[in-house]
Order: C-alpha cells, then sequence, then structure tokens
C-alpha cells in the first residue's frame, strides 16, 4: 500500500512515469480483502458475500474472505466496520435494514450509517412473506383477515424479533385491515418457522427466501409477498398490493458498504469489480440459490436509495408509534 508519507517522497517522480501506471491506487498493493457479515456462517447472507468473495478475487488482485461477526442483528459486524481503516481493506456485507431501520429502533446504536460508512454498491433485492400453516384451510389474505377479526387468537404472527422489518410488515398489515394481529418475536427466523410448521402459531412473517422450501413442500402457504411484483420463487403468490394492501411494497437490499473517508477512485474500483462479478452467470445462480436477485449499483444510486429508505423508515416507524427498545 502507498501511504501518504511513500507518497510525498515519490512526489518528484515524471508525470511520465504516472502515466505509464508505474503507481497504482492503494487498493490495488492491499494483499487481503475481508468481507465482514453480521450472522454466522452458513446462513444467506454469508452464503452471498462468500460467491461476492470468489467473483471479486480476479477483479480486486486481492485475496477476498469472509469474516463473520455475528451478533445484535448484524450491528456488530456494522460497528467493526465503521471503525476500520477506510482504504478498501474493509468491507461490509448487511442487509439494508441494519442501515436505514435499525437507526430508528435501536437506542444508543453505536453507529451513523450516513456519516461513518460509504455505499459501494447494492448487490441484491429480496422481499419478505406472510405465510400460515397449512392446516388452516386459509388461501388468500383477505380469508385470512377475515379470520383474524372473527377470531383474534389466529392474529398471533412470529417473526426473527422485535424492531425487524417482519415486524413492521405485521404492524401495518394489521393498520391497513384494521386486523388485530399480535406479534410474537423469536430469536431468529428458523424456530418461528418451526413453530408454524408445527401449529404452535398461526403465522409467521420472514424473507420470502426462508419461506420458499416450505410453501413449495406444502408444510406453510404464504399468502402473499412485499415486492412490486412476484417473487420469482413464488410465481402463486399475490403481492400485498395484489391482495388488497395497497400500502404494504417493501423491497429490501443487500449493501456493500465500507468505512466513511474512503477515498473516491477505491470506492469506484471496488464498484467496477463488484458489477463486473455480478455480470457472471455463475455468481448469480449462486445468489439466486439463496433467494436474492442480483441488482447492482452506482455508489451514488446505492448511496440515495439508502438515505431515501432511510427516510422512509423513519417516518413509518414515527406513524406506527413504534417506541425503540
Amino acid at each position: 500500500m502507498v501511504t501518504r508519507r511513500k507518497f510525498i517522497s515519490l512526489a518528484s517522480c515524471s508525470a511520465a512515469a504516472l502515466a505509464a501506471g508505474m503507481f497504482r491506487p492503494a487498493l490495488a498493493q492491499s494483499s487481503m480483502t475481508k468481507l465482514f457479515v453480521g450472522f454466522q456462517a452458513g446462513g444467506g447472507f454469508d452464503a452471498i458475500a462468500r460467491a461476492l468473495g470468489e467473483g471479486l478475487r480476479s477483479h480486486l488482485n486481492s485475496t477476498v474472505i469472509v469474516e463473520n461477526k455475528p451478533g445484535a442483528a448484524g450491528r456488530l459486524a456494522v460497528e467493526s466496520v465503521a471503525r476500520a481503516p477506510a482504504d478498501g481493506s474493509t468491507l461490509l456485507v448487511t442487509p439494508s435494514p441494519v442501515l436505514t431501520l435499525f437507526p430508528h429502533t435501536v437506542s444508543r446504536l453505536p453507529y451513523d450509517p450516513l456519516r461513518d460508512l460509504v455505499q459501494v454498491a447494492r448487490l441484491a433485492s429480496f422481499d419478505y412473506g406472510f405465510a400460515v400453516n397449512t392446516s388452516s384451510n386459509i388461501t388468500t389474505l383477505r380469508q385470512y383477515v377475515d379470520a383474524v377479526k372473527a377470531n383474534k387468537d389466529l392474529g398471533a404472527y412470529g417473526t426473527p424479533g422485535a424492531g425487524l422489518t417482519p415486524h413492521f410488515i405485521g404492524m401495518i398489515l394489521a393498520r391497513e385491515t384494521a386486523s388485530p394481529l399480535l406479534h410474537v418475536p423469536y430469536k431468529g427466523t428458523a424456530p418461528a418457522i418451526q413453530d408454524l410448521m408445527g401449529n404452535q402459531i398461526p403465522a409467521v412473517c420472514a424473507t420470502a427466501p426462508a419461506l420458499v422450501t416450505g410453501h413449495k413442500s406444502g408444510r406453510l402457504r404464504v399468502l402473499a409477498t412485499t415486492g412490486s411484483k412476484r417473487n420469482p420463487d413464488l410465481p402463486d403468490v399475490p403481492t400485498f398490493a395484489e391482495a388488497g394492501v395497497k400500502n404494504l411494497l417493501i423491497e429490501e437490499w443487500a449493501a456493500l458498504s465500507a468505512p466513511a473517508g474512503m477515498a473516491k477512485d477505491i470506492v469506484d474500483r471496488l464498484n467496477k469489480a463488484v458489477l463486473a462479478a455480478l455480470a457472471d452467470p455463475k455468481l448469480q445462480a449462486q445468489f439466486k440459490l439463496q433467494g436474492f436477485y442480483p441488482a447492482g449499483s452506482s455508489p451514488e444510486e446505492a448511496a440515495r436509495l439508502l438515505k431515501a429508505e432511510y427516510d422512509n423508515w423513519k417516518s413509518a416507524v414515527r406513524v406506527l408509534d413504534f417506541k425503540p427498545e
């Protein structure tokens, strides 16, 4: 890596040498790039980070490793990256709600995503689904809403935890349909889905990828998804808009972020490498296997999207009168 001191000492070198490409940006000299993921190995975001890392190796001329730092629903990894040197050697792969929603639902958050991070690219998009147990014989969202109004016990819905996007989807659904839904937080998605399939809870809201296998096997039934169009893995499931709930459109994404203060040339080079990696059909297939749909962007587009969703969630949390933990 060319440090500032070394650069000053080399400043007398000729412009011709620079033009010939003798000196590369700091990123090119880095021997290792770490992709921090705030979740355990084996999960969806770990899988796409590893696929991305594999795709970036040749484009960055660098060894790329995935560093799992689970805890606090992904927040520990964000904090680690926010405090790292802004030299391109430390990056963050995270679901966007950790950056857009948590600032409004978590007290004393140890990072400010707008101040402490720079956006390199959007990587992929994903949506959410609302599901019931197949033993209920409920096949549509309207039937579910009517059943809950007739029997409020059916309004209990499980999610991976309080203050996460699925929690708010339930709150919005309750508000839009005047239904007495009751939030039941679990410690993660898997136990909530297990209880749903075991008929221990009437409904669950989770990421669509987490519900696909159960839906296709008939062990649960997804009633609606939150995207602007039908989820490709759930083509028989309507969106909330198609099911009659117009104000429940939520599409989130996997973000690639870096510590704030990173030089623009490094950000641009990282972005170029990411877009090249995302163009690889093999990587696209690996993403889609996890239920994520490749959706690259420029750094500027990623930053605008982050700010827009940050503001949207700020307003939604206030309207829903959610009190941060």
